[in-house]
Parts: C-alpha cells; sequence; structure tokens
C-alpha cells in the first residue's frame, strides 16, 4: 500500500469517512484525521484518487524522495513549498536545501516554480505531524471556473453523499441557484432524473440533457406531484445567521412543500448558516386525508465551514404516521 494525505471540506469527515468505508481493508485504511484531512493508506492508483469528487487537494506522502517512482513525474522542473495547518509559510533555509538536494538529485528535476509541473508539498499538521507530498494533478471538474457564489463541486458532492443518493434516485433542488448540486448529481452519479428550480433562472446556470430547470418557488413546486421525490438536496438563502420573519416564512414553506413532494423515507439534506434553520423542519407537518401525518425525523448534522462562514448540513428523511384509530 502507499500513503496518501487528502483534504476535503471542513467538518465532513464523518460523511466522508462513511463513504470510503465501502472500499475493503485489503484497498484502503485510513490512518489519522482531522475535520478537513485525512491520512490513508491504499492500493487505488493516483488517478482513482484524483477522482474522488470530495478530495478538494490529493497529495502522495513521501518517508523520502526516493520513495517516489519516476513515472509518477512530469516533466524536467519542481518546487517546494511548506503548508503548516493548511497555510503557507517560509521553510528555514537549511531545512529547504536539504530537501530541494535530495529532490534534485534523485529524480534530476530542475528547481522552477514558474515552469514546474512536480509540486512537492511539506506539510506539517496540527498533532505536529510532518511529511514531504507530491501534489496530485487536479481533476478537471474541479479546476473549471464557477459563477461567483456558485456551490464548490466538492460540497456539492458531499451533500450528495450525505443523502445517500444513488442513480436510480429522483432528485430535486429547489434553491437551485447556478444549479451546483444538480449537476453533481448528474456527473458524480449518473442520475437521470434530476430537478433543479428557483424563483428565477441564472442565465449562467449548468445546463445538461439530464437536468429538468424550472421557475418556480420553493414554497410552491407546482411542476411535483405528491411523493414523487427521492432526495431534495439544497442549499436555500441563509440570510442573516437567524430567522427574521421572511427568511423564516420560507424555511417553513418549504419544509411543508419538501413534506408534500417526498416519497415516504426519502431524504432531505439542507446546506444552510441559519443557526435556527433546524426549527423550520422540526416543526413541519402534512396531513394527510386518508388520517396519515408526514413529519421530518432528524438523522444527522454537521458543522461546517463554507468560504469561511460557519455552516450546517442538516439530514432528515419523510417519516409518515398513521393516526391512531386511523
Amino acid at each position: 500500500m502507499r500513503r496518501f494525505f487528502a483534504t476535503f471540506p471542513a467538518g465532513a469527515y464523518d460523511i466522508v469517512a462513511r463513504d470510503l468505508k465501502r472500499f475493503k481493508m485489503s484497498e484502503l485504511v485510513m490512518r489519522e484525521h482531522d475535520d478537513s484531512s485525512l491520512v490513508f493508506d491504499t492500493t487505488l492508483t493516483d488517478e482513482r484518487i484524483i477522482e474522488m469528487r470530495y478530495f478538494t487537494n490529493a497529495y502522495r506522502v513521501l518517508d523520502r524522495a526516493s520513495d517516489l517512482d519516476s513515472s509518477s513525474l512530469t516533466g524536467r522542473f519542481y518546487q517546494l513549498t511548506f503548508l503548516r495547518n493548511g497555510q503557507p509559510e517560509s521553510l528555514p533555509d537549511h531545512e529547504r536545501e536539504s530537501i530541494e538536494r535530495e529532490i534534485g538529485s534523485t529524480f534530476h528535476l530542475i528547481k522552477d516554480a514558474h515552469k514546474s509541473r512536480n509540486n512537492f508539498v511539506l506539510i506539517e499538521r496540527a498533532n505536529g505531524s510532518r511529511f514531504l507530498t507530491l501534489r496530485l494533478s487536479r481533476a478537471k471538474f474541479k479546476r473549471d471556473d464557477l459563477e461567483p457564489g456558485e456551490l464548490r463541486p466538492e460540497l456539492a458532492h458531499v451533500l450528495c453523499v450525505a443523502a445517500r443518493l444513488s442513480a436510480s434516485h429522483t432528485v430535486v433542488d429547489p434553491f437551485a441557484g447556478h444549479g451546483a448540486i444538480a449537476l453533481e448529481a448528474v456527473r458524480g452519479f449518473g442520475c437521470r432524473s434530476v430537478h433543479a428550480s428557483d424563483i428565477e433562472l441564472d442565465p449562467a446556470r449548468r445546463r445538461h440533457d439530464s437536468i429538468d430547470w424550472h421557475a418556480a418557488d420553493a414554497r410552491a413546486l407546482a411542476y411535483l406531484h405528491d411523493a414523487a421525490v427521492d432526495r431534495i438536496i439544497t442549499d436555500p438563502p441563509w440570510g442573516h445567521h437567524a430567522l427574521d420573519p421572511a427568511i423564516a416564512e420560507l424555511y417553513t414553506g418549504f419544509a411543508a412543500e419538501a413534506l408534500r413532494v417526498l416519497r415516504p423515507d426519502g431524504l432531505l439534506v439542507v446546506l444552510t448558516g441559519l443557526t435556527d434553520a433546524a426549527d423550520a423542519f422540526a416543526t413541519a407537518r402534512e396531513s394527510n386525508p386518508d388520517a396519515c401525518t408526514a413529519l421530518f425525523e432528524p438523522l444527522g448534522s454537521w458543522n461546517v465551514l463554507v468560504s469561511g462562514r460557519s455552516a450546517s448540513i442538516l439530514k432528515y428523511r419523510k417519516l409518515v404516521r398513521r393516526a391512531v384509530g386511523g
């Protein structure tokens, strides 16, 4: 097995780790972690790791430069950087010179930060551990230019993983904005029945043959029949970290409509920066003529960082209860 270090959206470790447990112990073993990074041993290829859609960056860990096969290198040039707790810092001259000598002599590479396609990174973590790494190239979809405010694909993927999304599911994002979540449902999970809507459609929205776009208020999703959806995955407006009356009405109205369109046992996953957002889902109820009441059962909550702002991922299941005597 080879050792790797990878980063992911801060606060999402439990979600990422649960997904990685699908691999056999002979394929991948997690060694240590914090809330935004992971050290693991694996037999998976570099290409498989690069394509893991929730990793923001991935690095091959080297006990020494000679651990790296020259076939993993690209071109004649390299650069060396130092990250302490995820932030770039300067290395003492003697330490930098020692590492650069080893890299240069082992691989016959030339130091040139401008021409380099081989990015060696010395990483120091909060627990004091240090290791030399080679940063892997990033998958193309992670390098795409984003519109201002658009959700990063790695975070969109985390939300879909939290929802246990699969290709057979019908999924909707009723606060779709640019469509990052809907696009990830298609590209990352192979979903073919994907609905995306917003009160006004953004001209720069992500378009795909498998995404049906609708102009609609999230409180009145007229384009969806009752119990038509397996998963709702969305990032509604955050407002000002607390439920002011207008935002409160938006969330409670959306919660009621989500109960209507979700199938029994369907899942709702919400990314929000509102500290009181859970109140809207805790009080949501839907009464049906057949004496059944639907409500949201909380399944999980994760504190995350989104562009440096505190947020939460909330997960619920639609639970249908039959009234006594019904």
